[in-house]
């Protein structure tokens, strides 16, 4: 049996060499490692040996055996199968082939190369190579094939985009491979190219890249417009000339979306983003019409009208494909309605996709997406990745969309468990500077009234998010008053406060898993007459307290730990004379970084009273999201003669009368003198008081009298012993004073201090007619 010889090696259609025997390696002086997936012409230029090509029996691609002139090898073909292989593969092949002299002009094409370029050889033959072809970069394409004809290294599957001669000019991808062809010497005679259309391919690539823009940009922020625009930049400009995102206007206003089917006759769409490339038409931000309304601006509403695309997309919820030279007998959905083509026409788009944006049934809004000018038409392969598309990003503003909707929750409950507005104290005024909160902290604060007209400010800011957050952030409010109530000093006042943090947060992880809170919070107590202020701090710093000069410093009170934190450190308590017209600013972290003295005391030269400085604040820092928290503002004012007296009694039994005739002659020569029957009850409780205080008390005896809204009636002495209210028996012959105090105030009570303590009592004053 005759053995059918091995051939030399094989290569593929396009020349490459995709098996090399050991007689080649011989004979050419190559190992195969050297000429595997390289040109055959580069791998034998220069031996001089006779070779011819036989198409391989199972396999695409040629067996290359050493021509004898006999015709040797299986299927032994004549000399000119080499000839016949060429011309096949000129005017047969599929493959595009174009060979190029060494000045890189077109000297032969074959029949699918011709056909790539869409016209007759003749305009290509002799042409260079970046003129005969419509490149996208026709410098960096010559640069790389003048690279491959310098050093005979080939380049294969290079991506190269030209475009089309015949109009509508459109973009065409190819995969491109050249090799270098050699003299038998192996002098450079030109190049071949070999030239596979991969539009398909690139096109469906384009595609999918954009769903994955959409996924990675879309999503990132729990902000709805933000969420909005993120989408239009993701289609923008790889994928469309120009987007347009609207929304429901029950979406764009924190609402629920309305179900389908929607009555698109009362649909009212509000345009949340929108964003152009460079290719659309200028006038499409600034024209007015009809249709999509292109010029409106962000935030404007308009209404759905008469679209037909809209109306079918929200209907069958697809999107859909609308062209402007469709006519109706094109049979696939993209019939042009009026209303359309006037929006086409304002922005001069060849094509236009609406898709609509539905999540669970409810519609959240619209994306229309339009090519304009040169860009590619959009086609019915288009609509899959607009619909993966609008998905994705549908689901991520329906989040966005409940986490505003729980937002505006929150920050509903937070703004009712706040004071709506301090009230006037004497001595002091007050105003409140409140930003966006953050998403993980709750700011509070709060003034309360205590006796002899002083007043304590609060301002505190609770640690999480949620409910749990905000029900601390009320429960530490309700607690501080009544804690402030029993006359605390600052100190103990937190420490105390931090206990009620502690166990609330315990008590709320007992119902469920939730994390430890903690609490930060200032409280200061303020006393008009004594003109001092004393100040502790849990987790935040002391108050800033500008002087009447204008100079900035701060309460240099030490900062103890958070409320609810496992720190136990005890709290210290700081105080600190203030002149009238000092002002106070107790501010949380957030806030209080933003204060920067150049800040404040360039608002202090224009503004005056407490609220016009809040409101210069809030001007100056509301544009900025980063500024968050709250503040609240405080300026100190002299009491002036009429508001307030002090005398110091002796310890005899003489002291009642005396108090009551100085009481008397205070409360007759005011401006605006009270009633008799005022007077009279005053009389009577200093009486009580004092003989309360001579009996059971220590020296030195105080009686000071301060008017505000009601006659506050204090009576200090140095015992820290403090009085109980009794109900005497009808045989007893004292323990009714007290009660008597009790019956005819509006409250009284106890306040302890380091000299001693103080009792006083409150009495409401009537003019006199």
């Amino acid at each position: 049996m005759e053995r059918t010889p091995e051939p030399l090696f094989t290569v593929d259609d396009a020349g490459r060499v995709t098996s090399w025997s050991d007689a080649a390696a011989r004979l050419f002086g190559s190992p195969a490692v050297r000429v595997r997936d390289r040109g055959a012409a580069e791998a034998v230029a220069g031996s001089g040996v006779p070779l011819r090509a036989v198409p391989r029996p199972d396999a695409e691609g040629w067996e290359i055996y050493p021509y004898d002139g006999a015709g040797s090898g299986p299927r032994a073909a004549g000399p000119d199968l080499e000839g016949a292989l060429v011309r096949a593969l000129f005017a047969e092949s599929q493959l595009g082939l174009i060979v190029l002299d060494q000045d890189l002009r077109l000297v032969r094409a074959s029949a699918a190369a011709r056909a790539m370029y869409g016209d007759s050889a003749d305009k290509l033959l002799g042409r260079p190579l970046d003129e005969a072809y419509d490149l996208e970069d026709p410098a960096r394409e010559v640069a790389a094939a003048r690279e491959v004809l310098k050093t005979g290294t080939p380049v294969f599957s290079r991506l190269v985009t030209s475009f089309t001669t015949v109009r509508p000019r459109r973009r065409q991808y190819y995969s491109v491979s050249a090799f270098r062809l050699s003299g038998p010497h192996g002098e450079p005679l030109g190049l071949a190219m070999t030239l596979l259309e991969v539009t398909r391919r690139e096109r469906d690539r384009e595609r999918a890249d954009c769903v994955s823009r959409v996924r990675e940009l879309v999503g990132r922020s729990l902000q709805v417009t933000e969420s909005c625009q993120h989408f239009a930049d993701a289609l923008v400009p790889d994928f469309a000339d120009i987007a347009l995102v609207t929304l429901t206007e029950q979406v764009a206003g924190g609402d629920y979306p309305p179900l389908r089917p929607v009555d698109t006759e009362k649909l009212l769409l509000r345009r949340a983003a929108f964003r152009t490339s460079g290719s659309a038409d200028a006038d499409a931000e600034t024209g007015a019409g009809a249709g999509i309304s292109i010029g409106i601006g962000i935030g404007e509403v308009s209404a759905v009208g008469d679209e037909a695309a809209v109306n079918k997309a929200l209907r069958e919820e697809r999107p859909v494909l609308v062209r402007a030279d469709a006519d109706d007998e094109s049979g696939d959905g993209s019939r042009t309605d009026p209303a359309d083509s006037r929006a086409q026409a304002q922005t001069r788009a060849h094509t236009m996709i609406v898709a609509p944006l539905t999540v669970r049934g409810r519609v959240l809004g619209l994306l229309r997406l339009l090519r304009c000018g040169d860009s590619e038409p959009f086609t019915r392969d288009d609509l899959t990745a607009v619909a993966d598309s609008a998905t994705h990003a549908a689901l991520c503003l329906d989040n966005a969309r409940r986490a505003a909707h729980d937002r505006a929750l929150a920050s509903t409950v937070h703004r009712k468990l706040l004071p709506k507005r301090p009230s006037p104290q004497l001595g002091i005024d007050t105003a409140y500077v409140a930003l966006s909160p953050s998403s993980d902290s709750h700011t509070w604060f709060d003034v309360i009234p205590l006796s002899g007209a002083r007043c304590a400010l609060a301002v505190g800011e609770v640690d999480g998010a949620g409910a749990h957050a905000l029900a601390i952030m009320g429960h530490m409010r309700t607690a501080l008053r009544a804690l402030a109530d029993l006359e605390l000093e600052p100190d103990e006042l937190l420490a105390r406060l931090g206990d009620t943090v502690t166990r609330l947060s315990d008590d709320q992880r007992t119902t469920g898993p939730a994390d430890a809170l903690t609490a930060s919070c200032t409280f200061a107590v303020y006393d008009p007459v004594a003109q001092a202020c004393r100040v502790a701090c849990a987790g935040q710093r002391g108050p800033r307290v500008i002087g009447p000069d204008g100079r900035v410093d701060r309460i240099d009170a030490p900062v103890g730990p958070r409320l609810g934190a496992p720190d136990t450190a005890p709290f210290a308590m700081a105080g600190r004379s203030l002149e009238s017209g000092t002002t106070l600013i107790l501010a949380g972290d957030d806030l209080d970084q933003a204060l920067s003295t150049e800040v404040v005391s360039r608002l202090l030269a224009v503004y005056d009273s407490a609220q016009d400085l809040a409101d210069g604040l809030f001007t100056r820092l509301a544009a900025s999201p980063r500024h968050t928290g709250t503040a609240l503002l405080a300026r100190t004012h002299q009491l002036s003669s009429d508001n307030t007296a002090v005398w110091e009694l002796p310890q005899e039994d003489r002291a009642a009368s005396e108090a009551r005739r100085l009481t008397r002659r205070w409360l007759t020569g005011l401006p605006h003198p009270v009633s008799e029957d005022s007077v009279d009850s005053a009389g009577l409780l200093v009486s009580e008081l004092v003989t309360n205080a001579v009996r059971y008390g220590t020296p030195p005896i105080t009686l000071r009298l301060i008017l505000d809204q009601s006659l506050t009636i204090e009576v200090g002495d140095s015992s820290t012993v403090t009085p109980d209210l009794r109900h005497a028996r009808v045989t007893d012959e004292g323990g009714r004073g007290l009660f008597i105090v009790s019956q005819i105030t509006h409250k009284w009570g106890t306040r302890r201090s380091s000299n001693g303590k103080t009792i006083w009592a409150e009495q409401p004053l009537e003019d006199e007619d």
